[in-house]
């Protein structure tokens, strides 16, 4: 099915240069209808995958999926960065026959100024990034290219779109502590990390903002944010840790929790990092009243549904597939599907079938 993208006004006055949304019948029934996006993130990690990964594209564009979402870190922590890999890894992105939308994790900027990673600078990385993979602000990358609405430069790597009345979003949330960890094995940070970092977060805080004013303005049925970071790291063990882990979530995961309890309705955070499936309810979660504590979140919010994609070298290789039925209370299942090829692990260790569905 292509995707028709007409351009809609705008619900929020700042960061926004465009504005679009996917369904366009008018017919309810029609905008009602499931649909199913792929997932994946944390891949290709290593030469195996590196070398599987047109299959990867291949077995996902067998089954059609209406959008694909990579939600980062498309090379492993201890690999280059060279723009040579990046262009590598696009002109694979552009083998997807289905529109892709991809967020910037932190192996590909916020980590590249460790040695074994080529000792870049990660802001020059991050505008690298967007060079190669956002040239065209606002459009989706794959065959079928499809119009999104965008944030101001130079955020031009968060969008959003509407999909059947489900709002999407994606906004660039890194791992690193949200590139707060201080570059090169220093103590320190440089102004300029503070600078990234404070200029960033700021417009994360408020493209969050725009994706949920626009739900509640159209009363969406559901909305769904994939950023890359996992804030809710089964490592982060409450107080008790190191806060320099995860403090510099904070601001996004109280505005995620405040945003959600207004709204109401389901929300589904997609995320990597982490590389270990997970769907949880990390904020209302009974066995881990920490994740609460730590980021000063005192009301639960049982609407927050969370996904962790496996990833990395984690058994088994796999992608994601996300059903999405705007007429289900639930809105969101998912089914977890294995690639026939699994570059570094055993048919022995990874048999097909598929997982089994969950809602």
């Amino acid at each position: 099915m292509r995707l028709t993208l007409p351009k809609i006004a705008s619900l929020a006055a700042t960061a926004i240069v465009a504005s679009s949304s996917v369904a366009t019948a008018t017919d309810d029934h029609y905008r009602r209808a499931p649909f199913t996006y792929a997932v994946l993130g944390d891949t290709p990690y290593g030469q195996p995958q590196i070398d599987n990964f047109a299959n990867d594209v291949a077995e996902i564009n067998a089954t059609d999926p209406r959008m694909v979402i990579h939600l980062g870190d498309i090379k492993n922590g201890s690999t280059r960065c060279d723009t040579t890999y990046f262009e590598q890894i696009r002109s694979n992105f552009d083998e997807f026959t289905s529109p892709l939308v991809y967020t910037p994790g932190d192996n590909e900027w916020t980590d590249c100024h460790r040695t074994n990673n080529g000792g870049y600078t990660p802001t020059e990385r991050l505008t690298a990034l967007r060079d190669i993979f956002f040239d065209l602000p606002g459009r989706t990358l794959g065959d079928r290219s499809a119009t999104l609405d965008v944030q101001r430069a130079p955020y031009v790597e968060n969008v959003r779109w509407s999909d059947r009345g489900v709002v999407f979003a994606t906004i660039n949330v890194s791992g690193s502590n949200n590139d707060w960890v201080p570059w090169f094995g220093v103590t320190t940070r440089t102004q300029t990390q503070v600078d990234e970092y404070a200029k960033r977060n700021a417009a994360s805080l408020k493209w969050l903002d725009h994706a949920f004013a626009v739900a509640k303005a159209r009363k969406a049925p559901a909305i769904v944010i994939a950023i890359q970071a996992d804030m809710f790291d089964a490592a982060f063990t409450g107080t008790a840790d190191d806060p320099t882990q995860y403090d510099h979530f904070r601001d996004f995961v109280q505005a995620l929790a405040k945003q959600s309890l207004a709204f109401g309705r389901p929300v589904l955070l997609l995320n990597g990092d982490s590389h270990v499936y997970t769907d949880d309810r990390p904020l209302a979660d009974s066995a881990r009243p920490y994740l609460r504590t730590i980021y000063g979140v005192t009301t639960p919010v049982p609407n927050l549904r969370r996904i962790t994609t496996n990833g990395s070298t984690t058994l088994c290789h796999e992608w994601l597939k996300l059903n999405v039925n705007p007429s289900s209370s639930s809105v969101f299942s998912t089914t977890r599907v294995l690639f026939t090829k699994q570059p570094g692990f055993t048919a022995t260790q990874c048999p097909a079938p598929a997982y089994s569905p969950r809602v």
